[in-house]
């Protein structure tokens, strides 16, 4: 997968997240959360290692932090690459973060053009705008699905900022994250699209219809917790600069650790020749669209 997505987006920098262990600052917040996730295999853990020496063989920096999800360290470095890595969120909450430069000198090396997420969890597409896109694959890995703006508003009918919202009124079972009962995605799709915002919605219950409003009022404070569960920080502590990220892999390094693992297939697939690696590298389905592209795993 991670060859195929090198090949399509063609990036000049990469980065990977991983989830810990630990608890996250949303077990704190609402101990049921996840609660209900089916434990992963014994045997997933002892072989994250071993991902992690493919990265390092890619020379692809990863990162990961206690507290907070790989999701949240991914809205981080999208944030950060897309702004300056040395920019800051001001905000009193998280709900209304906003992103500023902490310089007006900040140097434009330490900023990319583009970011593409290559994730198959929906929530990254709050992250969406005219600079983030979300690669998402299917079902089988095979093929996958690049969502922007327009996209996220075809599929949805909403805007990638009112994902968090339409999350919020409908719940995540997978997440254990309550939501309102009774509202599924076409009513908070048709909510959020005269309403906007989940707290303006609250704001004008009484106009909506006794049905809606008699669900809405029973499960307001369920929606306006999952909002805090289900909204993406975009200010982890992660000190890391553009230049940490640049993709310029040794093939032989990487040639040779999937070799001691015994992928016979993949190797067939790596480039062994200056010739063979421009196949990879530069020999992608579509264009770039920015020149200086970063691409988050």
């Amino acid at each position: 997968m991670l060859l195929k997505a090198i090949n399509e987006v063609n990036p000049d920098y990469i980065a990977c997240a991983f989830d810990t262990a630990a608890p996250t600052f949303r077990h704190v917040e609402f101990e049921k959360y996840k609660a209900q996730r089916v434990e992963p295999p014994p045997d997933l853990y002892p072989q994250l290692p071993k991902v992690k020496k493919v990265l390092d063989a890619f020379g692809i920096k990863y990162f990961e932090k206690e507290g907070y999800e790989a999701d949240d360290v991914l809205a981080t470095l999208a944030t950060r690459s897309l702004y300056g890595t040395n920019s800051v969120i001001a905000s009193e909450t998280k709900q209304s973060q906003k992103r500023i430069a902490t310089s007006s000198t900040t140097p434009r090396n330490d900023k990319v053009g583009q970011v593409i997420i290559l994730s198959g969890d929906r929530d990254v597409l709050q992250l969406v705008d005219g600079d983030v896109k979300v690669q998402m694959p299917g079902w089988n890995l095979k093929e996958t699905t690049l969502y922007g703006a327009k996209d996220v508003k075809e599929k949805y009918g909403i805007t990638p900022a009112q994902m968090v919202d339409f999350k919020s009124l409908m719940g995540d079972a997978s997440d254990n994250i309550p939501g309102i009962a009774g509202i599924g995605p076409k009513t908070a799709s048709s909510l959020l699209q005269k309403y906007r915002t989940l707290e303006n919605l609250f704001r004008h219950v009484k106009e909506t219809s006794l049905k809606v409003r008699e669900k809405l009022e029973a499960g307001k404070d369920d929606a306006l917790k999952a909002k805090q569960l289900v909204e993406l920080d975009r200010d982890v502590d992660l000190p890391f600069t553009i230049n940490d990220l640049r993709f310029d892999p040794d093939w032989e390094k990487v040639r040779s650790e999937y070799q001691n693992l015994g992928f016979k297939s993949i190797v067939a697939k790596i480039p062994g020749t200056k010739e063979e690696e421009s196949k990879v590298t530069k020999g992608s389905k579509e264009p770039k669209v920015n020149s200086n592209q970063l691409e988050l795993v």
